[in-house]
């Protein structure tokens, strides 16, 4: 099996366990703003994107999405909304990692830089998305910013990233032993 294809597989299948894990987790966090809801899925997409590249990162966030909204669990918007903010969270995050050299103070820089550029984003992506899904008029949103939104998008991106950073070394081994056996466990 060629390594594209060991890579397209792994995405997926993180992509895959991302939607398990927001189907069965997914807390609101925001006692005001009920609709934002937390899930630990981002983990499992950053990992992604760390070890198979941003465009593998991309294609789990895809996956995930894809797979929330074909089974009904999620709207167009809020799947839309939540694919938007995990690529604007892991590619900057991917990019910073893979310049650092891989290790822990590039990985702290990436998921800080990922996590802010995600919050920032998700100002005028909700500003849109709200009004469509809602109704909500540009000031009602930008009246929940500061108390709700802002502070959900920053603790989704630190959750997340201590996350990562407690999962990362274990998984990391298991998902270098099935590329090194070519995806066969019998090998």
């Amino acid at each position: 099996m060629n390594s594209t294809l060991k890579k397209d597989i792994l995405a997926t299948l993180l992509g895959t366990l991302a939607f398990l894990i927001m189907l069965l987790v997914s807390i609101p966090v925001i006692p005001t703003a009920s609709f934002l809801k937390y899930d630990p899925s981002g983990f499992l997409l950053l990992l992604s994107g760390a070890l198979l590249g941003p465009a593998c990162g991309v294609l789990s966030c895809f996956i995930k999405g894809f797979l929330y909204f074909i089974t009904g669990a999620g709207n167009i918007f809020g799947v839309t909304s939540d694919f938007l903010a995990n690529i604007i969270f892991i590619i900057p995050t991917v990019l910073v990692m893979k310049r650092g050299g891989g290790g822990t103070k590039a990985a702290a820089a990436g998921c800080a830089l990922g996590t802010v550029l995600a919050t920032l984003a998700m100002i005028p992506i909700n500003l849109v998305v709200l009004r469509l899904e809602l109704g909500l008029m540009p000031d009602a949103v930008m009246a929940m910013m500061i108390p709700a939104i802002l502070p959900f998008n920053l603790l989704k991106g630190v959750l997340n990233s201590v996350i990562y950073f407690v999962a990362d070394r274990p998984l990391s081994r298991v998902m270098a032993r099935y590329q090194q056996s070519g995806g066969n466990r019998h090998e």
